[in-house]
Protein backbone atom coordinates (compact mmCIF):
# COMPACT_ATOMS: atom_id res chain seq x y z
CA UNK A 1 0.00 0.00 0.00
CA UNK A 2 2.79 2.87 0.82
CA UNK A 3 4.52 2.13 -2.72
CA UNK A 4 1.26 2.85 -4.43
CA UNK A 5 0.78 5.89 -2.45
CA UNK A 6 2.54 8.27 -4.40
CA UNK A 7 0.90 7.52 -7.69
CA UNK A 8 -2.16 7.61 -5.73
CA UNK A 9 -1.52 11.46 -4.39
CA UNK A 10 -0.68 12.43 -8.18
CA UNK A 11 -3.55 11.01 -9.68
CA UNK A 12 -5.68 12.80 -6.96
CA UNK A 13 -3.92 15.90 -7.63
CA UNK A 14 -4.99 16.10 -11.43
CA UNK A 15 -8.49 15.54 -10.97
CA UNK A 16 -8.22 19.11 -9.50
CA UNK A 17 -7.43 20.44 -12.88
CA UNK A 18 -10.75 20.09 -15.14
CA UNK A 19 -11.00 21.35 -18.63
CA UNK A 20 -14.05 23.55 -16.82
CA UNK A 21 -11.75 24.72 -13.84
CA UNK A 22 -8.94 25.86 -16.73
CA UNK A 23 -11.57 27.55 -18.18
CA UNK A 24 -13.02 29.72 -15.68
CA UNK A 25 -9.74 30.79 -15.17
CA UNK A 26 -8.83 31.78 -18.55
CA UNK A 27 -11.73 33.85 -18.18
CA UNK A 28 -11.23 35.56 -14.69
CA UNK A 29 -7.79 36.78 -16.59
CA UNK A 30 -9.24 38.08 -19.58
CA UNK A 31 -11.81 40.10 -17.50
CA UNK A 32 -9.02 41.56 -15.55
CA UNK A 33 -7.17 42.77 -18.62
CA UNK A 34 -10.38 44.30 -19.74
CA UNK A 35 -10.78 46.48 -16.13
CA UNK A 36 -7.42 47.31 -15.89
CA UNK A 37 -8.38 50.44 -13.79
CA UNK A 38 -9.96 48.70 -11.46
CA UNK A 39 -6.87 46.06 -11.15
CA UNK A 40 -4.93 49.14 -10.63
CA UNK A 41 -6.70 50.78 -8.21
CA UNK A 42 -6.57 47.25 -6.10
CA UNK A 43 -3.12 46.42 -6.12
CA UNK A 44 -2.16 50.37 -5.11
CA UNK A 45 -5.09 49.74 -2.18
CA UNK A 46 -3.41 46.43 -0.76
CA UNK A 47 0.62 47.87 -1.91
CA UNK A 48 -1.05 50.61 0.17
CA UNK A 49 -2.44 48.74 2.55
CA UNK A 50 0.59 46.89 3.40
CA UNK A 51 2.69 49.59 3.89
CA UNK A 52 1.12 50.78 6.73
CA UNK A 53 0.07 47.66 8.24
CA UNK A 54 3.24 48.03 10.94
CA UNK A 55 2.66 51.40 12.12
CA UNK A 56 -0.97 50.36 12.29
CA UNK A 57 -0.02 47.57 14.80
CA UNK A 58 2.13 49.86 17.00
CA UNK A 59 -1.07 51.80 17.09
CA UNK A 60 -3.08 48.56 18.35
CA UNK A 61 -0.31 47.56 21.31
CA UNK A 62 -0.82 51.13 22.69
CA UNK A 63 -4.68 50.79 22.79
CA UNK A 64 -5.50 52.22 19.72
CA UNK A 65 -8.92 50.46 18.43
CA UNK A 66 -8.42 49.51 14.47
CA UNK A 67 -10.15 51.78 12.99
CA UNK A 68 -9.36 55.27 14.75
CA UNK A 69 -5.64 54.02 14.21
CA UNK A 70 -6.11 53.72 10.55
CA UNK A 71 -7.63 57.33 10.37
CA UNK A 72 -4.79 58.96 12.26
CA UNK A 73 -2.69 57.31 9.65
CA UNK A 74 -4.34 58.39 6.77
CA UNK A 75 -4.55 61.89 8.50
CA UNK A 76 -0.49 62.14 9.29
CA UNK A 77 -0.16 60.98 5.76
CA UNK A 78 -2.32 63.92 4.14
CA UNK A 79 -0.96 66.65 6.53
CA UNK A 80 2.46 65.48 5.33
CA UNK A 81 1.65 65.85 1.96
CA UNK A 82 -0.18 69.12 1.67
CA UNK A 83 3.21 70.72 4.00
CA UNK A 84 5.45 68.96 1.10
CA UNK A 85 3.46 70.59 -1.25
CA UNK A 86 3.91 73.81 -0.18
CA UNK A 87 7.36 73.62 0.06
CA UNK A 88 8.23 72.04 -2.78
CA UNK A 89 5.43 72.24 -5.63
CA UNK A 90 6.34 76.16 -6.07
CA UNK A 91 10.01 75.31 -6.16
CA UNK A 92 9.15 72.30 -9.02
CA UNK A 93 7.05 74.67 -10.80
CA UNK A 94 10.37 77.30 -11.31
CA UNK A 95 12.58 75.01 -12.29
CA UNK A 96 10.40 73.66 -14.61
CA UNK A 97 9.61 76.71 -16.12
CA UNK A 98 13.53 77.81 -16.00
CA UNK A 99 14.25 73.99 -17.46
CA UNK A 100 11.65 75.46 -21.15
CA UNK A 101 13.50 78.60 -21.04
CA UNK A 102 16.82 77.77 -20.99
CA UNK A 103 17.05 74.62 -22.73
CA UNK A 104 17.13 75.68 -26.50
CA UNK A 105 20.24 78.04 -25.85
CA UNK A 106 22.02 74.95 -23.45
CA UNK A 107 21.60 72.92 -26.37
CA UNK A 108 22.47 75.03 -29.15
CA UNK A 109 25.12 76.07 -27.14
CA UNK A 110 26.64 72.54 -26.13
CA UNK A 111 25.92 71.65 -30.28
CA UNK A 112 28.31 74.16 -31.46
CA UNK A 113 31.17 73.17 -29.05
CA UNK A 114 30.44 69.46 -29.88
CA UNK A 115 30.50 70.77 -33.73
CA UNK A 116 33.73 72.17 -33.15
CA UNK A 117 34.90 69.02 -31.49
CA UNK A 118 38.30 67.10 -32.58
CA UNK A 119 36.17 64.07 -31.39
CA UNK A 120 34.54 62.44 -34.45
CA UNK A 121 32.04 61.32 -31.80
CA UNK A 122 30.96 64.26 -30.32
CA UNK A 123 31.66 66.63 -34.05
CA UNK A 124 29.28 63.73 -35.77
CA UNK A 125 26.74 61.88 -33.91
CA UNK A 126 26.59 64.17 -30.81
CA UNK A 127 25.94 67.18 -32.85
CA UNK A 128 23.19 65.87 -34.77
CA UNK A 129 21.13 64.42 -31.79
CA UNK A 130 21.55 67.73 -29.62
CA UNK A 131 20.32 70.12 -32.95
CA UNK A 132 17.78 67.37 -33.33
CA UNK A 133 16.82 68.14 -29.58
CA UNK A 134 16.94 71.83 -29.60
CA UNK A 135 14.57 71.75 -32.72
CA UNK A 136 12.24 69.91 -31.00
CA UNK A 137 11.63 72.13 -28.38
CA UNK A 138 11.90 75.20 -29.84
CA UNK A 139 8.87 74.07 -32.35
CA UNK A 140 6.55 71.94 -30.47
CA UNK A 141 3.91 69.69 -31.99
CA UNK A 142 0.37 71.88 -31.74
CA UNK A 143 -1.77 71.38 -28.90
CA UNK A 144 -4.79 69.15 -29.70
CA UNK A 145 -8.57 70.32 -29.33
CA UNK A 146 -9.68 70.37 -26.20
CA UNK A 147 -6.48 70.30 -23.52
CA UNK A 148 -8.05 72.02 -21.19
CA UNK A 149 -11.02 69.72 -20.40
CA UNK A 150 -8.42 66.97 -21.02
CA UNK A 151 -6.45 68.30 -18.47
CA UNK A 152 -9.50 68.84 -15.89
CA UNK A 153 -10.82 65.32 -16.49
CA UNK A 154 -7.57 63.72 -15.67
CA UNK A 155 -6.81 65.39 -12.44
CA UNK A 156 -10.45 64.86 -11.37
CA UNK A 157 -9.46 61.38 -12.70
CA UNK A 158 -6.35 61.19 -10.57
CA UNK A 159 -8.43 62.74 -7.52
CA UNK A 160 -11.08 60.12 -8.09
CA UNK A 161 -8.38 57.29 -7.66
CA UNK A 162 -6.70 58.44 -4.84
CA UNK A 163 -9.67 58.76 -2.74
CA UNK A 164 -10.84 54.98 -3.83
CA UNK A 165 -7.22 53.79 -2.58
CA UNK A 166 -7.56 55.02 0.61
CA UNK A 167 -11.01 53.60 1.04
CA UNK A 168 -10.13 50.14 -0.65
CA UNK A 169 -7.45 50.25 1.87
CA UNK A 170 -9.55 51.04 4.88
CA UNK A 171 -11.65 48.40 4.21
CA UNK A 172 -9.11 45.66 3.60
CA UNK A 173 -7.38 47.04 6.63
CA UNK A 174 -10.65 46.34 8.70
CA UNK A 175 -12.10 43.46 7.07
CA UNK A 176 -8.33 41.73 6.12
CA UNK A 177 -8.52 39.00 9.30
CA UNK A 178 -12.42 38.32 7.95
CA UNK A 179 -11.43 37.25 4.98
CA UNK A 180 -8.33 35.44 5.68
CA UNK A 181 -10.60 33.58 8.03
CA UNK A 182 -12.80 32.83 5.61
CA UNK A 183 -10.55 31.58 2.39
CA UNK A 184 -8.35 29.28 5.54
CA UNK A 185 -11.95 27.87 6.54
CA UNK A 186 -11.93 26.61 3.08
CA UNK A 187 -8.66 23.79 3.79
CA UNK A 188 -7.94 21.34 6.38
CA UNK A 189 -6.09 21.87 9.63
CA UNK A 190 -2.57 20.93 7.55
CA UNK A 191 -3.06 23.23 4.83
CA UNK A 192 -4.42 26.05 7.16
CA UNK A 193 -1.31 26.46 8.82
CA UNK A 194 0.48 26.69 5.73
CA UNK A 195 -1.49 29.07 3.88
CA UNK A 196 -1.21 31.11 7.26
CA UNK A 197 2.51 31.26 7.39
CA UNK A 198 2.43 32.05 3.56
CA UNK A 199 0.43 35.03 4.58
CA UNK A 200 2.59 36.33 7.02
CA UNK A 201 5.39 35.79 5.27
CA UNK A 202 3.78 37.77 2.01
CA UNK A 203 2.64 40.65 4.17
CA UNK A 204 5.76 40.46 6.87
CA UNK A 205 8.30 40.56 4.14
CA UNK A 206 7.10 42.59 0.97
CA UNK A 207 5.55 44.96 3.82
CA UNK A 208 9.17 45.51 5.09
CA UNK A 209 10.53 45.64 1.63
CA UNK A 210 8.66 48.31 0.41
CA UNK A 211 8.79 50.79 3.53
CA UNK A 212 12.42 50.41 3.05
CA UNK A 213 12.27 51.10 -1.09
CA UNK A 214 10.45 53.95 0.07
CA UNK A 215 12.73 55.04 2.80
CA UNK A 216 16.12 54.45 0.01
CA UNK A 217 14.17 56.93 -2.53
CA UNK A 218 14.02 59.40 0.17
CA UNK A 219 17.50 59.23 1.53
CA UNK A 220 19.02 58.95 -2.48
CA UNK A 221 17.02 61.87 -3.46
CA UNK A 222 18.42 64.14 -0.86
CA UNK A 223 21.88 62.64 -1.15
CA UNK A 224 21.96 63.22 -5.12
CA UNK A 225 20.27 66.32 -4.43
CA UNK A 226 23.44 67.39 -1.89
CA UNK A 227 26.04 66.38 -4.69
CA UNK A 228 24.37 68.33 -7.70
CA UNK A 229 23.86 71.39 -5.03
CA UNK A 230 27.67 71.15 -4.77
CA UNK A 231 28.86 71.04 -8.16
CA UNK A 232 26.51 73.46 -9.53
CA UNK A 233 24.57 71.62 -11.92
CA UNK A 234 21.26 73.11 -13.40
CA UNK A 235 17.85 72.08 -12.80
CA UNK A 236 19.31 70.13 -9.62
CA UNK A 237 16.25 69.91 -7.69
CA UNK A 238 14.46 68.32 -10.58
CA UNK A 239 17.32 65.66 -11.10
CA UNK A 240 17.44 64.65 -7.82
CA UNK A 241 13.28 64.41 -7.69
CA UNK A 242 13.76 61.91 -10.48
CA UNK A 243 16.70 60.29 -9.14
CA UNK A 244 14.40 59.99 -5.82
CA UNK A 245 11.61 58.70 -7.98
CA UNK A 246 13.82 56.21 -9.93
CA UNK A 247 14.80 54.59 -6.35
CA UNK A 248 11.60 52.84 -6.46
CA UNK A 249 12.73 50.73 -9.46
CA UNK A 250 15.61 47.94 -8.08
CA UNK A 251 19.35 47.30 -9.73
CA UNK A 252 18.07 49.50 -12.49
CA UNK A 253 16.34 53.04 -11.24
CA UNK A 254 19.39 54.06 -9.93
CA UNK A 255 21.55 54.12 -13.18
CA UNK A 256 18.24 55.11 -15.10
CA UNK A 257 17.82 58.99 -12.73
CA UNK A 258 21.62 59.08 -13.08
CA UNK A 259 21.47 59.50 -16.63
CA UNK A 260 20.04 62.27 -16.92
CA UNK A 261 22.27 64.54 -14.49
CA UNK A 262 25.50 63.21 -15.89
CA UNK A 263 23.98 64.85 -19.47
CA UNK A 264 23.13 68.09 -18.09
CA UNK A 265 26.39 68.29 -16.87
CA UNK A 266 28.05 67.60 -19.84
CA UNK A 267 26.76 70.44 -21.11
CA UNK A 268 29.16 72.62 -18.78
CA UNK A 269 31.85 70.65 -19.52
CA UNK A 270 32.98 66.93 -19.69
CA UNK A 271 35.26 67.81 -16.02
CA UNK A 272 32.28 68.54 -14.51
CA UNK A 273 30.18 65.37 -16.03
CA UNK A 274 33.25 63.37 -15.27
CA UNK A 275 33.09 64.43 -11.56
CA UNK A 276 29.79 63.81 -10.99
CA UNK A 277 29.67 60.58 -12.93
CA UNK A 278 32.10 59.20 -10.14
CA UNK A 279 30.62 60.81 -6.86
CA UNK A 280 26.80 58.90 -8.44
CA UNK A 281 28.92 55.48 -8.46
CA UNK A 282 30.18 56.32 -5.11
CA UNK A 283 26.60 57.19 -3.71
CA UNK A 284 25.17 53.75 -5.33
CA UNK A 285 28.23 51.60 -3.93
CA UNK A 286 27.84 52.76 -0.54
CA UNK A 287 23.98 52.65 -0.74
CA UNK A 288 24.09 48.73 -1.80
CA UNK A 289 27.05 47.91 0.95
CA UNK A 290 25.53 50.08 3.94
CA UNK A 291 22.57 51.32 3.82
CA UNK A 292 20.45 47.97 1.77
CA UNK A 293 22.28 45.24 3.96
CA UNK A 294 20.74 47.62 6.85
CA UNK A 295 17.60 48.72 5.84
CA UNK A 296 16.32 45.70 3.95
CA UNK A 297 16.90 43.85 6.73
CA UNK A 298 14.56 40.85 7.11
CA UNK A 299 12.87 41.80 3.35
CA UNK A 300 13.14 39.64 0.68
CA UNK A 301 15.69 40.45 -1.79
CA UNK A 302 14.64 40.15 -5.34
CA UNK A 303 17.21 39.01 -8.35
CA UNK A 304 18.51 40.98 -11.45
CA UNK A 305 16.74 38.79 -13.96
CA UNK A 306 13.15 38.89 -11.32
CA UNK A 307 13.47 42.86 -12.00
CA UNK A 308 13.65 42.63 -15.28
CA UNK A 309 11.35 40.61 -16.52
CA UNK A 310 8.78 42.35 -14.10
CA UNK A 311 9.78 44.96 -15.28
CA UNK A 312 9.00 44.18 -18.93
CA UNK A 313 6.13 42.65 -18.10
CA UNK A 314 4.50 45.24 -16.04
CA UNK A 315 5.43 47.58 -18.79
CA UNK A 316 3.91 46.05 -21.42
CA UNK A 317 0.55 45.39 -19.09
CA UNK A 318 -0.17 48.65 -17.93
CA UNK A 319 2.79 51.01 -19.00
CA UNK A 320 5.29 52.65 -16.47
CA UNK A 321 3.10 52.52 -13.35
CA UNK A 322 2.81 48.91 -14.14
CA UNK A 323 6.26 48.29 -14.54
CA UNK A 324 6.40 50.10 -10.56
CA UNK A 325 3.85 47.43 -9.60
CA UNK A 326 5.00 44.65 -11.02
CA UNK A 327 8.01 44.78 -8.60
CA UNK A 328 6.44 44.26 -5.01
CA UNK A 329 4.07 41.68 -6.79
CA UNK A 330 6.97 39.78 -7.89
CA UNK A 331 8.37 40.32 -4.38
CA UNK A 332 5.19 38.30 -3.03
CA UNK A 333 5.34 35.48 -5.74
CA UNK A 334 9.06 34.80 -5.25
CA UNK A 335 8.09 34.73 -1.47
CA UNK A 336 5.16 31.51 -2.67
CA UNK A 337 7.51 30.00 -4.87
CA UNK A 338 10.23 29.60 -2.27
CA UNK A 339 7.86 27.89 -0.10
CA UNK A 340 6.92 25.94 -2.57
CA UNK A 341 9.92 24.57 -3.62
CA UNK A 342 11.00 24.09 -0.02
CA UNK A 343 7.75 21.83 0.61
CA UNK A 344 8.87 20.07 -2.17
CA UNK A 345 12.85 19.37 -1.49
CA UNK A 346 11.15 18.43 2.33
CA UNK A 347 8.95 15.72 0.75
CA UNK A 348 11.34 14.62 -1.77
CA UNK A 349 14.06 14.11 1.25
CA UNK A 350 10.97 12.28 3.23
CA UNK A 351 10.59 9.74 -0.08
CA UNK A 352 11.87 6.42 -0.63
CA UNK A 353 14.84 6.54 -3.20
CA UNK A 354 13.07 4.89 -5.62
CA UNK A 355 9.76 7.11 -5.39
CA UNK A 356 11.63 10.59 -5.02
CA UNK A 357 11.42 10.88 -8.79
CA UNK A 358 8.04 9.63 -9.21
CA UNK A 359 6.16 12.78 -9.71
CA UNK A 360 8.28 15.44 -10.52
CA UNK A 361 6.15 16.84 -13.18
CA UNK A 362 5.16 20.15 -13.46
CA UNK A 363 1.59 18.77 -13.13
CA UNK A 364 2.69 17.21 -9.77
CA UNK A 365 4.23 20.36 -8.56
CA UNK A 366 1.82 22.71 -9.97
CA UNK A 367 -1.25 20.73 -7.73
CA UNK A 368 0.56 20.26 -4.39
CA UNK A 369 0.77 23.88 -3.71
CA UNK A 370 -2.85 23.82 -2.09
CA UNK A 371 -3.62 19.64 -2.68
CA UNK A 372 -0.90 18.22 -1.18
CA UNK A 373 -2.00 18.66 2.44
CA UNK A 374 -5.60 17.69 1.85
CA UNK A 375 -4.93 14.56 0.02
CA UNK A 376 -3.07 13.30 3.14
CA UNK A 377 -5.60 14.53 4.82
CA UNK A 378 -7.89 11.81 2.66
CA UNK A 379 -5.33 9.26 3.35
CA UNK A 380 -5.06 8.89 6.85
CA UNK A 381 -8.56 9.25 6.91
CA UNK A 382 -8.89 6.14 4.58
CA UNK A 383 -6.12 4.77 6.79
CA UNK A 384 -8.16 5.10 10.12
CA UNK A 385 -11.28 3.70 7.99
CA UNK A 386 -9.47 0.65 6.97
CA UNK A 387 -7.82 -0.30 10.31
CA UNK A 388 -11.48 0.30 11.93
CA UNK A 389 -13.06 -2.60 9.69
CA UNK A 390 -9.97 -4.64 10.31
CA UNK A 391 -10.46 -4.55 13.87
CA UNK A 392 -14.31 -5.32 13.46
CA UNK A 393 -13.58 -9.43 12.83
CA UNK A 394 -11.00 -9.44 15.69
CA UNK A 395 -13.39 -7.86 18.09
CA UNK A 396 -15.86 -10.78 16.94
CA UNK A 397 -14.07 -13.66 16.83
CA UNK A 398 -14.52 -14.33 20.60
CA UNK A 399 -18.20 -13.83 20.35
CA UNK A 400 -18.20 -16.54 17.79
CA UNK A 401 -15.93 -18.93 19.74
CA UNK A 402 -18.15 -18.49 22.91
Amino acid sequence: MSERRPEQQQQSRLRHLTPIKLLVVLLVFYLLVQVQIIVLLVILALLFATIIEKPLRRLENRGVPRAPGILVIYATILASLIVLGLVFVPLIVQESQAFGRQAPDLLDQSAENWRESDNPILSGSGYRLLTRLSFQLENPPPPPGGVALDAVGQIAAVGLGIVSMFVIGFYWLMEKRLIRQLVLSQLDDNAQRRMTRIWEDVEIKVGGWLRGQLLLCLIIGVAAGLIYYILDVRFWFLLALLAGVMELIPILGPWVGAIPAVMVALLDSWEKALILAIALAFLQLAENTILVPRIMKGTIGLSPLTVFVAVLAGGAYMGVLGALLAIPIAAGLQVIIGDLIRERQRQMQLAPAGMATSSLDWRGIFGQFLTHDQVSGQDKRQQNETGDEREEPEQEEPKRDS
